[in-house]
C-alpha cells in the first residue's frame, strides 16, 4: 500500500511545487526505506535534517500520500548511516558534501549565503559596527552579548546581522543559529497561541546558540510578544548565548517599549552604522557593477553616489535601473544615460527645501523660535540647534554659503563653514546627535 513508488510519486510532486534550491537541498537527499503497518520510514543525510522537515514538510508529504492511496500515514525519519535492512546496512546514497551541509544548515537558519564579511564594503561609517560583529563571531556569547546595532533604513544593517549567522556557520555547521525578524517572530507567537503550542515555541527559541533579531522596534506595543521575548532574552543570556539584535532607533527611542527590555538592550554593546561617505557608495556600484560583468565609468559612479544621499538600498536600486536601461538600449552608459534613466524617478532623493521649511523644523524639535537661530546668542542650548539647521540647509538647499549666512542673522561664510563641519564632526561620535538630526530630516520627508 505504501510502497518505494509512492514515495518517489511524492517527491515529483514536491519537485513541481517547491523551487530548486529547496527540493535539491531537503527533499532529493530523501531515500524510502521500509513500510511497517502504517508506518513508512524514510532515510535522511543527517540529525538536523530530522527537524527541518518535520517542520516545514512533513505535512506536505502526508497530505500527498492520504490524497494519493486515500490512507493516513505516519513518518519516521532516520538518519542514512542507522539505517538496517536485516542484518546489513542499507545501501547508502552519495555522502552529503560539505557545501551542501552548509547549505542546509543555512536554509535551516533562514540565512542568505551573499551577506558575508568578506562581501560587506567598509568604511568610516561602518567600521565599528563591521568589528565588532566579527569579534562577536569569535567569542559567542562572551563578549557584546547582546550586541544591539542601530541605523537608518538600508544602510547595511541585515547585512551585518545574517554575516554574523554565516560566519558561524562556517566554522561549525551544526551550530542552531536562527535569524528571525521581529514580524516573523510576532506571527509565530500568535500562531503557537492560537494552536496551542507555547512549550514547542519555547524550546525552538530558548534552544538557540545565536538568535539574530532584525528590526527589533516592530514589537513596541505588543505586551505579550514583549513578554515572551523578554523571557527568551533572559534564557538564552543566561546559557550564554549569542543575542544580535537591529533597529532603526536607539534602544530608549523605540516607542512603546518595555523599561525592562530596554535595559536589557543596553547590557551588552550598541553599535550605530552612519549613512556611507561618498567614497563608500562608489565602491558599493563599482562592487556590484562587477559582479555584473559591467564597466561603470568613474564619473558615472560618482553621479550615482551623489544622486543617492544616504540610502545604500535605493543607491543600488538606481544602479539597476540604468545597467538595464543601458542593456534594453545598447547605449553605452555615460552620464547622459544615466540622467535620462533616472529624470523623475529619484529626483525626491535629492529634492531641495526651503531654508525656513529647515528653520521651522529644527525650532519644532528643539522647541525654540526662529528668531532664536537668528540671535547672536551663543548658549549651547541655542548654538547647537542653530548648527544643525545650517547643517541642513548646506545639505538640502541650493543656497549659497553667504545666502545661508544670511538667513541666519547676516552670519559671514566662514561662520557658516565652521558650523557645517563641527556637525558633520559630531555626528561621527554622537550617536544621539546622529538620532535627532534623523528625526528631523524625517520630518522634512529628507
Amino acid at each position: 500500500m505504501f510502497s518505494k513508488q509512492l514515495w518517489n510519486n511524492c517527491k515529483a510532486e514536491l519537485k513541481q511545487k517547491l523551487n530548486p534550491h529547496n527540493y535539491d537541498s531537503w527533499i532529493a537527499p530523501i531515500s524510502y526505506v521500509s513500510t511497517k503497518d502504517n508506518t513508512m520510514t524514510l532515510s535522511v543525510p543527517s540529525a538536523f535534517f530530522i527537524s527541518w522537515i518535520e517542520e516545514h514538510y512533513k505535512s506536505q508529504i502526508i497530505d500527498f500520500i492520504k490524497e494519493s492511496s486515500g490512507n493516513t500515514i505516519n513518518l519516521n525519519f532516520v538518519v542514512a548511516a542507522e539505517v538496517v535492512v536485516g542484518d546489513k546496512p542499507a545501501e547508502k546514497g552519495k555522502a552529503p558534501t560539505a557545501d551542501s551541509i552548509l547549505a542546509q544548515s543555512r536554509a535551516r537558519a533562514f540565512l542568505n549565503e551573499k551577506y558575508t564579511f568578506k562581501n560587506f564594503i567598509v568604511g568610516k561609517s561602518n567600521e565599528f559596527c563591521n568589528a565588532t560583529c566579527k569579534a562577536v563571531t569569535k567569542k559567542i556569547g562572551e563578549i557584546y552579548n547582546p550586541l544591539f546595532i542601530y541605523g537608518g533604513v538600508g544602510l547595511g544593517k541585515t547585512h551585518l546581522l545574517q554575516a554574523i549567522g554565516n560566519a558561524v556557520i562556517d566554522k561549525n555547521p551544526e551550530a542552531n543559529v536562527l535569524y528571525i525578524s521581529s514580524e516573523k517572530f510576532v506571527n509565530s507567537l500568535i500562531n503557537a497561541l492560537q494552536q496551542g503550542s507555547m512549550s514547542k515555541f519555547r524550546r525552538k527559541y530558548r534552544s538557540l546558540d545565536v538568535l539574530l533579531v532584525d528590526d527589533i522596534q516592530f514589537i513596541g506595543g505588543k505586551e505579550r510578544t514583549q513578554e515572551e521575548f523578554f523571557h527568551t532574552f533572559n534564557s538564552l543570556f543566561e546559557l550564554k548565548k549569542q543575542i544580535v539584535i537591529t533597529s532603526d532607533k536607539f534602544p530608549k527611542d523605540i516607542k512603546n517599549l518595555e523599561l525592562r527590555l530596554r535595559s536589557r538592550f543596553a547590557w551588552g554593546l550598541i553599535a550605530d552604522i552612519q549613512p556611507p561617505e561618498l567614497e563608500i557608495k562608489i565602491a558599493i556600484l563599482q562592487k556590484i557593477a562587477n559582479e555584473n560583468g559591467v564597466v561603470l565609468e568613474e564619473g558615472v559612479a560618482t553621479f550615482l553616489a551623489e544622486k543617492i544621499k544616504s540610502n545604500i538600498r535605493e543607491l543600488e536600486g538606481c544602479l539597476a535601473r540604468v545597467m538595464a536601461y543601458s542593456s534594453l538600449t545598447g547605449r553605452h552608459m555615460d552620464i547622459d544615460l544615466a540622467e535620462e534613466t533616472l529624470r523623475g524617478i529619484y529626483d525626491d532623493a535629492v529634492r531641495t527645501v526651503d531654508i525656513r521649511q529647515i528653520q521651522r523644523a529644527v525650532c519644532d524639535f528643539y522647541k525654540l523660535k526662529i528668531n532664536d537661530l537668528k540671535s547672536k546668542n551663543r548658549s549651547k542650548n541655542i548654538a547647537l540647534p542653530r548648527h544643525v539647521a545650517i547643517y541642513l540647509g548646506r545639505e538640502f538647499t541650493s543656497m549659497s554659503l553667504p545666502e545661508i549666512g544670511k538667513a541666519f542673522g547676516g552670519r559671514d561664510h566662514t561662520t557658516v563653514m565652521h558650523a557645517v563641519a563641527k556637525i558633520k564632526n559630531e555626528l561621527e561620535i554622537n550617536t544621539q546627535l546622529y538620532n535627532e538630526i534623523n528625526e528631523i530630516k524625517s520630518s522634512l520627508n529628507l
